[in-house]
């Protein structure tokens, strides 16, 4: 039986509303290697990303009275919102390709090392990456689909649909446009 599955969040909670030090690091050991993970999800920089989870960790300490249930949620939640807390303050501005880069890593990331954080970070934006498709005009979010979901390349694209690969190439600019319109508090496009 692991370390985890021997502690309750309740037990953890309770003690670390009481300062309790050592329940605090047992909450650290546990919990530092799945939000480095979210955090570099959200941060390029490796060394940014770990001062970030090391800042969500003080923020934790600090209002540890505070943390009444579902440590778990919570932890994510602060991560989250330190990054991109941190993305709008730096006013991060990625090229093009790494733009799409970042949105695809974002479409296709499988599962965090939680599955309960994963899955609430997972639906939240699955739900807005699927209602900002369904906003794309028709013909853009046809070609937008057959690129980024099926996965074709542009040339199968316009043989499939009969338009020339100029016109494909520009819905899909358009697409990649609206998207990061919509997805902004995923990714700081500014």
């Amino acid at each position: 039986m692991n370390r985890e599955s021997q502690i309750t969040d309740s037990f953890l909670i309770k003690n670390i509303n009481e300062g309790n030090e050592e329940a605090f690091k047992i909450l650290f050991e546990l919990y530092y290697s799945k939000l480095l993970y979210v955090a570099k999800n959200y941060i390029s920089s490796t060394e940014d990303a770990e001062e970030i989870v090391q800042d969500v960790f003080l923020k934790t300490w600090k209002k540890r009275k505070n943390i009444s249930t579902n440590i778990n949620g919570y932890l994510f939640k602060i991560t989250k919102n330190s990054c991109l807390d941190y993305l709008r303050s730096k006013k991060h501005k990625l090229s093009s390709s790494n733009n799409i880069v970042q949105l695809e890593a974002f479409i296709n990331h499988n599962a965090l090392a939680d599955k309960n954080a994963s899955s609430i970070i997972e639906k939240e934006l699955a739900r807005k990456i699927q209602l900002s498709i369904e906003l794309l005009p028709e013909k853009c979010k046809k070609v937008f689909i057959k690129s980024r979901i099926e996965g074709l390349k542009n040339k199968e694209i316009s043989n499939e649909l009969d338009i020339s690969v100029k016109t494909v190439e520009n819905h899909i600019s358009r697409a990649i446009k609206h998207m990061r319109l919509h997805l902004r508090e995923f990714l700081s496009f500014f």
